[in-house]
């Protein structure tokens, strides 16, 4: 089926300088500009504009992509660094609490006041004496 003042392609339309059309013929006669010449309508191939402009923004899409998926990873790794920071405060204190409760003074006063344990004379201890060995 034909289509009226339809013309056929001479190579792909994405190619810059191939895809061209012939510009029409007018019947109209040409206007003359300011000093007398005719002025000629050329045909603009507005194509290679599109694909570029198509180019451009799938490049824009895809940074944006990126991006934003580095912003994302950024704010990731900012929260686990702080809650590595709150758990490593945390050990500190238990270890500082592990240490504390430990110590010599705070087992003597647990025994005291929570067990009610008390010390010994020098008297109430006596010590085994060492078995003698003959040497035969």
């Amino acid at each position: 089926m034909a289509v009226i003042g339809a013309r056929p392609a001479t190579s792909p339309w994405f190619l810059p300088g191939r895809g061209r059309i012939r510009p029409r013929r007018s019947s109209r006669p040409a206007r003359r500009g300011r000093r007398g010449r005719a002025r000629l309508s050329a045909a603009v191939d507005v194509r290679p504009f599109v694909v570029a402009i198509v180019v451009a923004a799938a490049l824009a899409i895809f940074y944006l992509s990126q991006s934003t998926g580095v912003a994302a990873r950024g704010y990731e790794i900012d929260s686990l660094a702080l809650t590595l920071a709150d758990r490593r405060a945390e050990q500190q204190q238990l270890l500082t609490a592990v240490a504390g409760a430990r110590s010599p003074a705070e087992v003597t006063r647990r025994a005291r006041f929570q067990l009610g344990l008390q010390t010994l004379d020098g008297s109430a201890v006596t010590f085994a004496q060492p078995a003698e060995t003959s040497a035969d």
